[in-house]
């Protein structure tokens, strides 16, 4: 139960005249907010909790009656026109003091109505009742112990109602606010704990983008400069949205009969190179394989094509203000479905490009057939031994540029470039996991062969110089 008398108090030496109008006015301002706040709790209180409160208020009233109300009438108290009277008569001062005192003592039960504007009481729905909310400070010190009556139970202790009312005054709080938990809530600042896993994380994150973002742009550097790179094969390319694909076939189906193997002139040089190593006149066709998922009843055998890989060792433009580069090519053409890929894999020379290597992927669709197998997405390019075994990836990224173009930029951590540069030069077979814009599947087997031994090798060497 709250002590409403040192609020009350201060709010009556506020006034300017503690007459008894007044203070009329400033009881009524009380009672009326204390009923009002009580009832507007939520839950409700019960009436008997409502009764002690008022009680309690009304007990302060007639305290402070008994100490202002003398004071209010303290000015009447002497009378000066008497004092000029002849001494001989003394028994005339008390007569006008001592009668008028007395019944003064029981105007505290008698409260005359007045109304008083000075204790605006802003409307607060969650908190504890407040008596006197006008007379607040705001200078945010803290609440001062009052020099009478202090909380007359252990529960009172745990809200400080009054303290709203006058945060220079310490006063308890309702015994039923405390039961049910209705306290202003204390909420302490904690400041958020970092992990070593969100820095990891953000890290990778972070990246994963600037690889993305150095592959696009060595991309569109090499479409602006070498535009014929792009289209080894004539035909027209369809587009399609890119999606990621890391998939391949479980069941792999290796070619019943060896293809026939077509010698294929070697292309003359760009001008302007270095001499190149020494390589055969004549490019030897390797076997190639497009194992594609059955377009009519996806669950039935994959359809399997023929094809043919060549391997070259050549030339292609630098970076701005760079000398020509080695480059491997493979161009691997697949007639009957009428698509074609040119993979050029060049040494990285941008050092803002987290990448040792670069491979380019571009495709072509020529023919009927060739319309509806416009590659939308791929997968990274996996090293095997056998055509029949399962391939180990290389450590890179694959990065979409449009339909039936793709750039992989392979890691340049030390681990990852030793692994890829392993795989590259020791193993014999290559898989390239393909999604066509129309929904199917596929996967591009190409075998390495003599021709691409001798290719990537000197290619290795001519990138360690």
């Amino acid at each position: 139960m709250a002590d409403y008398y040192p609020l009350l108090a201060r709010a009556l030496d506020a006034l300017p005249d503690r007459s008894a109008d007044l203070r009329k006015a400033v009881y009524d301002r009380a009672r009326g907010a204390l009923i009002g706040q009580l009832r507007s709790i939520v839950p409700p209180l019960s009436e008997v909790d409502i009764d002690r409160e008022r009680s309690a208020l009304e007990a302060a009233i007639e305290r402070l009656e008994v100490d202002y109300g003398e004071v209010a009438i303290a000015p009447a108290a002497p009378v000066p026109a008497d004092d000029p009277m002849p001494e001989p008569l003394p028994p005339e001062p008390p007569a006008p003091v001592l009668p008028p005192a007395d019944p003064v003592l029981p105007e505290p039960s008698v409260l005359p109505p007045a109304v008083a504007p000075v204790i605006p009481l802003p409307p607060r729905a969650l908190k504890p009742p407040v008596a006197v909310e006008p007379i607040r400070d705001t200078d945010g010190t803290p609440p001062q112990p009052a020099p009478v009556d202090a909380p007359r139970n252990d529960a009172a202790v745990a809200i400080d109602p009054a303290a709203r009312l006058d945060e220079e005054s310490e006063a308890g709080t309702l015994p039923a606010d405390a039961a049910n938990g209705r306290q202003r809530p204390r909420i302490d600042v904690v400041a958020p704990r970092r992990s070593n896993a969100r820095l990891l994380r953000n890290v990778f994150v972070g990246s994963v983008l600037a690889i993305v973002i150095g592959l696009i742009a060595t991309a569109a550097y090499l479409l602006r400069d070498r535009p014929s790179d792009l289209q080894p094969v004539a035909g027209d390319s369809q587009g399609a949205p890119a999606d990621g694909a890391d998939t391949k076939f479980a069941d792999r189906i290796g070619g019943e009969a060896a293809p026939v193997e077509r010698p294929a002139t070697a292309p003359a040089a760009n001008s302007g190179p270095p001499a190149l190593p020494t390589q055969p006149e004549v490019a030897v066709a390797q076997r190639a394989v497009l194992i594609e998922e059955n377009r009519d009843n996806p669950s039935a055998a994959p359809a399997v094509t023929q094809g043919r890989a060549v391997w070259r060792l050549d030339v292609v433009n630098g970076e701005q203000g760079q000398p020509l580069e080695t480059a491997v090519r493979a161009t691997i053409d697949f007639p009957d479905a009428g698509l074609s890929l040119a993979m050029t894999m060049r040494r990285n020379l941008d050092a803002t490009l987290p990448a040792s290597h670069t491979i380019e992927l571009a495709f072509t669709n020529t023919g009927p057939a060739g319309s509806a197998r416009a590659v939308q997405d791929v997968g990274l390019i996996q090293a095997k031994d056998e055509e029949n075994a399962r391939g180990s990836p290389l450590s890179g990224l694959p990065v979409k540029v449009r339909e039936n173009l793709f750039l992989i930029g392979l890691s340049s951590l030390r681990n990852d470039v030793e692994r890829n540069t392993d795989l590259l030069l020791h193993k014999g077979w290559f898989d390239l996991a393909l999604k066509f814009s129309a929904g199917p599947r596929a996967v591009i087997t190409f075998e390495k062969g003599s021709s691409g031994i001798q290719v990537i090798q000197n290619a290795f060497n001519q990138w360690r110089r």
